[in-house]
């Protein structure tokens, strides 16, 4: 056991979504400058939407329902799909060097983590005497139906790998916030968002709460990952980088709000890591503005302004030839792909 990786472990106690994500992105800006350890952040927030990075509030939540309810919507750093968050789940976040932690797991691509840490879930759910499966790309599920997603963010040499767990959660209040495409669910056999997920707590003969399904997660990561879980806090370095992030980011609406002025021209695909949207507007055929939206995985947000930027002034045809250039994942590149192809042979244009 002596050559387990240091880890601190963090269960604080911020609630507030919008400081919550203001935290995460601090301790993945110092994990890259070298400041922050491998940290293992376990967190709970008040009920709340939480939207992927290239997702519309608009188009995926029911905004009404959430201001009537008084339910904060905040928008991610990391890519994936809206979710709804309330007592009943509770998530994790694994901050670390990208380039070490590979290395000791002999991994080379990113979407290698999401069995990974999936292996975390499943000896989890072990000792509940439930019988889970990796749902590729980034889920967990029980006979078909989700207890657990995930998703993950590189920054430099830094990354987070961060999941959400259903243990008790309001599933009415979820199908009430989320508004899904119905190309989400094209491929499950289902039609909402409530029948696709189901609780721990629901597939456990004895009650089922959320400390106790904390504590057998932190047992099984410990195992899993090869680490050495030592409780710690935050430093007051990280702490003042938040509440910054905070101030001028993560509290401010257009920060959350900002995709809701896209291009209007829209077509769309389902590709294995989710829904993936292409908006854009054409003038005398070529592209004079794009946008990338959806709740597909994507963990390097460089890759797709590279992309969106590479597709000014550039015909739909050009446009499919510069996307084989780029280091998008290859599900993405196939979709993106597939979706100019659509563009191109509309005929309209």
């Amino acid at each position: 056991m002596s050559n387990r990786q240091p880890w601190r472990l963090i269960a604080d106690e911020i609630r507030d979504p919008a400081m919550h994500f203001a935290m995460e992105e601090a301790l993945l800006r110092l994990t890259d400058e070298n400041y922050t350890q491998p940290t293992l952040r376990l967190r709970r927030v008040e009920p709340s939407v939480w939207i992927g990075y290239y997702q519309s509030p608009a188009e995926d939540v029911d905004i009404d329902y959430c201001t009537k309810h008084n339910l904060k919507i905040i928008r991610r750093l990391n890519a994936g799909g809206a979710v709804y968050q309330d007592n009943g789940t509770f998530c994790y976040s694994a901050f670390f060097n990208k380039s070490q932690f590979f290395s000791s797991f002999n991994i080379t691509r990113s979407e290698q983590l999401y069995p990974l840490f999936g292996k975390v879930i499943i000896d989890l759910c072990k000792e509940l005497n439930i019988n889970a499966n990796i749902s590729p790309v980034n889920d967990i599920t029980v006979n078909n139906r989700k207890i657990y997603g995930s998703a993950q963010l590189e920054w430099y040499t830094a990354f987070v790998h961060s999941g959400s767990i259903l243990v008790n959660v309001n599933r009415e209040a979820m199908q009430a916030t989320l508004r899904p495409s119905n190309l989400k669910f094209a491929d499950k056999g289902f039609t909402n968002v409530k029948d696709r997920v189901i609780n721990l707590a629901e597939l456990t003969e004895t009650p089922t709460n959320v400390e106790q399904v904390m504590m057998l997660f932190v047992k099984n990561f410990e195992k899993n990952m090869k680490a050495k879980l030592v409780k710690g806090t935050f430093t007051d370095k990280e702490w003042n980088l938040a509440k910054q992030l905070f101030d001028e980011k993560y509290s401010r609406p257009e920060w959350t709000f900002s995709n809701s002025n896209a291009p209007k021209s829209m077509v769309s695909v389902k590709i294995p890591s989710g829904v993936l949207i292409l908006k854009y507007e054409l003038l005398n055929n070529r592209f004079k503005s794009v946008a990338l939206l959806g709740d597909f995985l994507l963990p390097n947000h460089s890759e797709a302004e590279s992309f969106m930027l590479i597709c000014r002034d550039k015909t739909p045809s050009q446009a499919i030839l510069e996307v084989e250039k780029t280091k998008l994942p290859a599900d993405l590149k196939k979709g993106i792909v597939t979706l100019l192809n659509q563009i191109v042979s509309d005929g309209t244009h």
